[in-house]
């Protein structure tokens, strides 16, 4: 269609309805005919492609009028391949968590998933559509005629769907039931449901009054020693990438050399970090947590600050999403704090003049919690230092599908031969401390990472479908020997074996620093004390 012709509102809106339906929709019907075979199913997927034009066209003709069908459709063709280029290269599905994840990444976590294949993808099928659309002229007509064209159209869409839908009623009765998890994979409208149910969060949370809770909090033990716990924030680490765990690799050669326990069985609350960590901080479960509640609620932190105890965050990633709103804070992502960075700042890099910090407040309990970069992905090569690339070749890009599964299993277990590193070094801190405090250390990854298993890379699966290999997640804790006299290390080292989530862990952290509150539930506790109070 030449440029200088003009075109009607709804014949542009049909149209890049069927161009997004067929460029942006690989990953949905690969998924697709997973479940229903294509030779078996070769006409009920047709069905599907015109049950999809027909609704993203019938979502088009209603939303798009004159002086608002351009902004639309370039938004959504520009948002529909950068959505496309994230579900065909690491099986991405961009639901409400998706999208708080994608809203509260910073630049340099951006920047490792700019690639020349993202690019490629938003030219051909964002950039150069938009043009076209932007420079089109359209046909100038009045309401009442444009308001019957369109109402003739979406009719006959309506009947087309209604039919489709009726032809295969046994197929998309089975689709529709047994197999929700693949309308996740439809772009754009899930995509616009997702920034939908996001923004009608937002709102929700903006008129959520903040809830103080843990008022009662007080310390309370028999002894006069101070504790000094350090939390380590794990991002991205996989229990079965430990070699404490019983990995092959030893990826493990400094903490097992340490009297450490490890949690084998280790649940995440969420897959991304955006719901996890916040999650794992609250005294909510995972079924029950949610944004609107949980950042308007008090968290542990909050709570182990009102008991008197001293609390301080050090971020090496993008944020604390929030759980360090109401606590001292420092960013140790950037070089004016951190001064260990090479091609980005290092986690170890956080350890650096925290001794000078727990020296000033060595007549109080501390809780020094340490938010990691970890094993955060796809540019696994950049998470550790050179020395640390033991395990060779590496996948030396953020295009995961571009390299071999051996490359980003070696690339990713390099990650977490740093983080046994960084571990180590944390401990070797709490021992010079341990004249003057009980110290523990206790590491908790927020989530874990798909490596390619069944065609899926990083991670922020919905968890109803989400694999294991993003919900099963790695946790150590090490106490020194006073603080191991307060616990029954017999039945701890018994109970490593056992299934245990995040929803413990608020409770866990109220526990190392013998904070007595209603919110405190022994049972739920890790650690099996031998007179807590």
């Amino acid at each position: 269609m030449k440029l200088s012709q003009r075109i009607s509102i709804n014949l542009l809106a049909l149209t890049v309805a069927l161009f997004i339906t067929l460029t942006g929709n690989y990953k949905f019907f690969i998924e697709v005919m997973d479940v229903y075979p294509f030779d078996e199913n070769l006409a009920f997927i047709i069905s599907l492609t015109i049950w999809l034009f027909s609704f993203l066209s019938i979502f088009l003709l209603l939303a798009a009028y004159r002086y608002s069908v351009k902004p639309i459709l370039i938004f959504l063709l520009l948002t529909s391949a950068i959505v496309s280029y994230f579900s065909n290269t690491y099986g991405t599905i961009f639901d409400n968590n998706m999208i708080v994840n994608s809203v509260e990444t910073n630049l340099s976590e951006s920047l490792d998933l700019l690639s020349f294949k993202l690019i490629i993808y938003l030219v051909i099928l964002g950039i150069l559509p938009s043009v076209w659309v932007y420079k089109l002229r359209l046909k100038k007509v009045t309401i009442v005629p444009m308001l019957w064209g369109k109402f003739k159209v979406v009719i006959v869409l309506i009947v087309i769907f209604i039919l489709v839908t009726l032809s295969f009623a046994k197929s998309y009765t089975s689709f529709a039931r047994e197999n929700k998890q693949l309308r996740m994979y439809i772009n754009p409208t899930y995509f616009l449901y997702a920034i939908g149910k996001y923004v009608n969060n937002q709102f929700e949370s903006i008129n959520v009054p903040f809830v103080v809770i843990g008022q009662d909090a007080v310390i309370q033990r028999n002894d006069s020693t101070k504790k000094l716990v350090i939390v380590v924030a794990g991002e991205t680490a996989r229990a079965d990438r430990f070699s404490l765990n019983g990995y092959e690799r030893n990826t493990n050669p400094l903490l097992s050399q340490l009297d450490v326990v490890s949690f084998e069985q280790m649940s995440s609350c969420g897959t991304d970090t955006a719901v996890s960590l916040p999650c794992m901080f609250s005294s909510l479960t995972r079924s029950s947590y949610s944004h609107k509640q949980g950042k308007n609620m008090s968290n542990a932190l909050d709570i182990l600050s009102t008991a008197g105890v001293e609390v301080l965050w050090r971020d090496n990633n993008s944020s604390s999403k929030s759980v360090a709103d109401r606590i001292t804070y420092q960013d140790y992502k950037s070089s004016s704090l951190n001064t260990i960075c090479d091609i980005e700042c290092r986690d170890e890099g956080m350890l650096v003049s925290l001794q000078t910090y727990i020296n000033e407040h060595k007549n109080k309990d501390m809780m020094i919690v340490l938010h990691t970069m970890g094993s955060h992905g796809p540019a696994y090569y950049k998470r550790y230092p050179k020395e640390f690339e033991i395990f060779k070749p590496v996948c030396a890009t953020n295009q995961l599908n571009e390299c071999g599964d051996a490359q980003i299993n070696n690339a990713y277990d390099n990650t977490i031969l740093y983080t046994d590193y960084f571990l180590a070094k944390v401990i070797e801190l709490l021992k010079s401390n341990q004249k003057t405090h009980k110290t523990a250390m206790f590491y908790m990854s927020d989530h874990g990472e798909s490596l390619g298993e069944k065609g899926l890379y990083l991670h922020g699966m919905p968890y109803f479908i989400a694999p294991i290999e993003q919900t099963h997640v790695a946790s150590i804790l090490w106490l020194d020997k006073k603080f191991s006299q307060d616990v029954d290390v017999y039945r701890l080292k018994n109970n490593s074996n056992k299934v245990f989530s995040h929803d413990s862990f608020f409770h866990t952290l109220l526990g190392l620093l013998n904070v007595n509150t209603i919110l405190y539930d022994k049972k739920l506790d890790f650690i099996p004390y031998i007179d807590l109070h």
